[in-house]
C-alpha cells in the first residue's frame, strides 16, 4: 500500500509540472488547473448518503471511508477565433483502507469550426432539459456516472440560420462512444447517442419555448454469460457489422424480417441494441427580479410512449433563478414519476407496451451503467447501492420510483451553501414489487468559501454533510471536506 501511495504521489508531482509547461506554452489562451485534497466517510450505516455521492461523476464510493487527492488542467479556446482548438483532462485517486482508485473523469481534446465542435475522449455532459446545476439529476444522463469515451459532433449552443432571425434556434450532437469490458455481462459494445433540441423564441424575449429529443442505444458486443437458445446473441455475439449500425441510429425494427441468423431472438424479432431516452419539452419566462424555467421529460424505451402507455411517467421541474448574488439565488422543485412503465402486460396486437422494465434489459444484463455507477437518475438505484439485495449485482432492483425533490442555492457574503433533500416512494420493479412500498429520506448540504493561503491566490474550503434515513439503508450521516489550490 505505502508503494502505491508513493507511486500516485510521483505522478501527481510530474503532472503538476507538465501544468507549468503548459501555462508558459498556452499563456495567450485562458487556463485553468487546480489541486484538491480532501477525506470523507460516514457514521452508522454502510452506505454513503444519496447526496453525497449523487451524480459526481463516479468519484465518491458508495460506501466506506476514504481520502483523496484531484488534479485538473483545462486550456479553452481563444474566445474570438472561429476555428480553434482546446482540451482538458481531471484525475483523483481516492484511498480506501484496502485499496487506492485511479479516476479520469475528463480528458479530451476538441476542436470547433464555426457552430460545429468535435471531441474525442470523456468530458462531463448532461442530457435533457433541467436545471443544469441543482436538479437531482436529469433521467438519462445526469453525470452520476463516469462519462463515456466517445468521439463527438456537436453544435453545443443554440444556433439560428439567419433568414430565422433568431426566432428558432436548434442545438444536438452526434457521437459514438464506448462502454468498458470489466462488466459483468457483455464486453466490446458500444454507445451510440444523439440529440436535437429546438428554442422558440430570441434570447432577449421574456418568454422562450424548447422541445426536443436524446436518443442513447447499447449495441453490439460479445457475450459473457451463457445464452445456449441464442435468446440474446447469435452464438454469443451481438451483430456490429454497417446494416446493424444503420438499425442502431434510424430505430429501424428487425421484426418485418424476423432475422435470426445474424441476430439473437430478441434483435431478430425486435430492435438491433438498447434504445432508451427521453423527450423533453421546456418553458423559460424572465422576470425583472428573477428567471423561470420549467421542464418535463417523458421517457421511452420499449414503444410505450408512443402509444401513450406510460405517460404518467417523467421528470417534472421548477427552476427559479433570483438576480442577486445575495440569499437565496436559485430554487429548485422536481417530481419524478417512473411507477407506470406502461403496466405490466407487453402485448404486440392490442399496442399495450408496458413492463418497461427502466434502465435494465435482458442483453445488456448490467443495464444502464458504466463502470458500476447508473447513468440516469441517481433516484432509481442498485442491488449494489442499498441494504434491499445482499448479492451486491449490478442491476436495477428499485427503478419504480415516486420522487419529491427540492433544492435551493444560498450566499451570505462569500459563504455559499447549497441544500438538497427528498422524499422517495421506492415500489421495485415488476416482479419484485416492495409491500409495503419503501420509503426513503435523503438530505444534504454543501457550504464552500474562498479563503486565502499564503503563496496561492485563492483557494476554496468546501465541506459536504448527507444524512440518509428510510428503508434502502441503514440510517446513515456521512460527509467530507476538500481544500482546493489553484495552480495558474
Amino acid at each position: 500500500m505505502n508503494q502505491l501511495k508513493q507511486m500516485i504521489v510521483r505522478k501527481i508531482i510530474v503532472i503538476i509540472c507538465l501544468f507549468v509547461c503548459s501555462n508558459a506554452l498556452w499563456a495567450q489562451r485562458e487556463i485553468n488547473s487546480d489541486f484538491s485534497l480532501g477525506m470523507g466517510g460516514t457514521l452508522g450505516g454502510v452506505y454513503n448518503p444519496l447526496w453525497l455521492r449523487a451524480n459526481q461523476y463516479g468519484l465518491v464510493p458508495a460506501s466506506g471511508s476514504y481520502g483523496f487527492a484531484a488534479i485538473s488542467h483545462r486550456v479553452d479556446y481563444r474566445s474570438k477565433k472561429q476555428a480553434d482548438w482546446a482540451y482538458g483532462f481531471s484525475s483523483q485517486v481516492n484511498l480506501g483502507e484496502n485499496k487506492a482508485d485511479v479516476f479520469f473523469p475528463e480528458m479530451y481534446v476538441k476542436g470547433k469550426l464555426g457552430i460545429f465542435e468535435l471531441v474525442a475522449g470523456r468530458q462531463k455532459q448532461l442530457f435533457g432539459l433541467v436545471d443544469s446545476t441543482l436538479s437531482s439529476g436529469s433521467y438519462i444522463w445526469s453525470g452520476n456516472a463516469l462519462p463515456i469515451p466517445k468521439v463527438e459532433l456537436q453544435v453545443k449552443e443554440y444556433w439560428s440560420p439567419g433568414f430565422l432571425k433568431g426566432v428558432l434556434a436548434f442545438k444536438g450532437n452526434y457521437s459514438h462512444g464506448w462502454f468498458e469490458n470489466s462488466r459483468e455481462d457483455v464486453k466490446d459494445f458500444y454507445l451510440h447517442q444523439k440529440s436535437f433540441y429546438g428554442r422558440f423564441g430570441k434570447p432577449d424575449w421574456r418568454v422562450k419555448f424548447y422541445a426536443g429529443f436524446n436518443h442513447q442505444v447499447q449495441w453490439g458486443g460479445k457475450l459473457k454469460y451463457a445464452d445456449p437458445y441464442n435468446v440474446a446473441a447469435k452464438n454469443g455475439v451481438i451483430a456490429s457489422d454497417f446494416t446493424t449500425y444503420v438499425s442502431v441510429v434510424t430505430g429501424r425494427s428487425n421484426a418485418v424480417k424476423g432475422d435470426t441468423a445474424t441476430y439473437g431472438y430478441n434483435d431478430g424479432f425486435n430492435r438491433s441494441g438498447n434504445h432508451l431516452g427521453t423527450v423533453d419539452i421546456g418553458m423559460e419566462v424572465e422576470l425583472n427580479q428573477a428567471k423561470v424555467f420549467f421542464y418535463r421529460q417523458s421517457i421511452y424505451e420499449d414503444g410505450s410512449l408512443y402509444y401513450g402507455n406510460n405517460i404518467t411517467d417523467g421528470l417534472h421541474g421548477l427552476s427559479i433563478t433570483r438576480k442577486t448574488d445575495q440569499g437565496l439565488i436559485k430554487l429548485v422543485l422536481e417530481y419524478l414519476n417512473t411507477t407506470s412503465q406502461g403496466g405490466n402486460i407487453f402485448n404486440d396486437n392490442s399496442k399495450i407496451r408496458g413492463f418497461d422494465d427502466y434502465l435494465n434489459n435482458g442483453v445488456y444484463q448490467n443495464g444502464w451503467t458504466y463502470f458500476g455507477k447508473g447513468i440516469g437518475s441517481p433516484l432509481l438505484t442498485l442491488d449494489s447501492e442499498s441494504d434491499l439485495n445482499p448479492t451486491n449485482r449490478i442491476h436495477y432492483d428499485n427503478n419504480r420510483v415516486e420522487a419529491f425533490y427540492a433544492a435551493g442555492e444560498f450566499a451570505f457574503g462569500d459563504h455559499k451553501i447549497q441544500i438538497r433533500a427528498s422524499l422517495s416512494n421506492a415500489i421495485g420493479w415488476f416482479g419484485n414489487e416492495y409491500i409495503p412500498v419503501k420509503k426513503q429520506y435523503s438530505g444534504g448540504i454543501l457550504w464552500h468559501k474562498p479563503i486565502h493561503i499564503s503563496g496561492f491566490s485563492e483557494a476554496l474550503l468546501k465541506a459536504n454533510l448527507g444524512i440518509e434515513k428510510g428503508n434502502l439503508t441503514q440510517p446513515t450521516l456521512g460527509g467530507n471536506i476538500a481544500i482546493s489550490f489553484p495552480l495558474d
